[in-house]
């Protein structure tokens, strides 16, 4: 019997997204992607549930894929509209106030 898909279903991913659920509604820790607050009282269909993000790709760096540095905490939505790539950066500050 398989042992389970690293960063999937293996137990040390379902243990790294028990603890980081539970430190993100303990803390309020935002969502990673969009910095929103997430609800993680939500059932897991819900578009703005909590979801476990990986920071790398599990495609590209499946060494890492059970490792729990390698986890964020993201909104379903965010984590979708992200796929399997690394997070984009962002745009930054802007160069002027207007």
């Amino acid at each position: 019997m398989a042992a389970g898909v690293p960063g999937r279903s293996t137990a040390a991913h379902r243990k790294n997204r028990a603890e980081l659920k539970k430190l993100t509604a303990e803390h309020n820790l935002p969502c990673a992607l969009c910095g929103q607050a997430i609800d993680t009282t939500l059932p897991h269909t819900d578009p703005e549930a909590f979801e476990y993000d990986h920071i790398k790709s599990i495609k590209t760096h499946p060494e890492i894929a059970d490792d729990p540095s390698n986890g964020q905490p993201s909104h379903k939505r965010c984590n979708q509209n992200k796929g399997a790539g690394d997070a984009r950066p962002g745009l930054g500050d802007p160069s002027e106030v207007w």
